[in-house]
């Protein structure tokens, strides 16, 4: 069995990227970049967290 990869981190980008779309629709980018951007920090960290307590 192969190692499976972790790709939490892509996490981020992702919720920058929804970030940017609703900005691009609703005229206010920098405002809802920045919304996603600290969204998606704070879900990778949440779900970090929840894997290392299931983890043990």
């Amino acid at each position: 069995m192969t190692k499976k990869k972790n790709n939490l981190i892509l996490i981020i980008p992702a919720f920058l990227l929804m970030g940017i779309a609703v900005g691009v629709q609703t005229k206010e980018l920098f405002k809802h970049s920045i919304v996603g951007l600290i969204v998606g920090i704070i879900v990778y960290f949440f779900l970090r967290y929840r894997n290392k307590r299931i983890n043990k």
